[in-house]
């Protein structure tokens, strides 16, 4: 699935969609919504992510974008529709087994096989 998946503040899982090679979770933090957005712009500016894309919506939702050396990572964050809390959607590339390596039998020397 996601490596290194950021989630928000005490989240808690609403839903989930995708397909073999996606996947888009929705989440939900009782946490204010700046204060969501600032931890996302936080956690993907160090470490190895890069925030490559900050957007604030005129309805106030916050669609952030960031990459790493795996695959990247699309945040949308906005107010909860019922008042309290904090809506979080999270996308990205399903990671899945390599089809470029080489089977560990190929990876080794012919005398090596047996």
């Amino acid at each position: 699935m996601f490596p290194n998946l950021p989630l928000p503040p005490d989240a808690r899982f609403i839903s989930r969609a995708g397909s073999a090679d996606a996947l888009q979770i929705t989440l939900f933090s009782p946490s204010a919504t700046a204060s969501v957005i600032d931890y996302y712009r936080g956690v993907l500016s160090a470490g190895k992510w890069r925030l490559v894309s900050d957007v604030k919506k005129p309805d106030g939702t916050v669609l952030l974008h960031a990459e790493q050396e795996g695959p990247p990572i699309w945040v949308r964050v906005w107010p909860s529709p019922e008042g309290a809390g904090t809506m979080v959607q999270l996308a990205g590339a399903v990671v899945g087994k390599d089809s470029v390596k080489a089977s560990p039998s190929e990876s080794q020397p012919p005398n090596a096989r047996s």
